[in-house]
């Protein structure tokens, strides 16, 4: 399970995209995502774009802002779908939100 952190930004990351049918690495797709709560309600304001990181095979990064109200000790989900050509991806993460421990 991953960590959301309460009041701060959220790096939102797909490395490594590939098409499965041929391994290659996925460079220009349209990447989105979306926080939702457990009960699939969408987070107001978790939403955005990842954009490929340039010479990174396949990676996409996104943030999420600390300005998104998230609850500690909640479960939230994390789904990015993608989007390049004729293929479509998709992943949905569970995550718990909590406060960073800064010892």
């Amino acid at each position: 399970m991953l960590t959301l952190f309460v009041n701060s930004d959220n790096l939102i990351r797909w490395d490594g995209m590939t098409l499965a049918s041929t391994g290659v690495y996925v460079n220009d797709a349209t990447v989105t995502y979306a926080i939702k709560t457990a009960a699939g309600a969408a987070v107001p304001g978790a939403s955005g774009s990842l954009t490929y990181v340039t010479s990174r095979n396949g990676r996409y990064d996104g943030v999420c802002e600390s300005s998104v109200t998230l609850i500690a000790d909640r479960t939230y989900y994390l789904e990015v779908t993608a989007v390049a050509g004729g293929a479509n991806g998709f992943r949905r993460v569970e995550c718990v939100a909590a406060y960073q421990d800064d010892s």
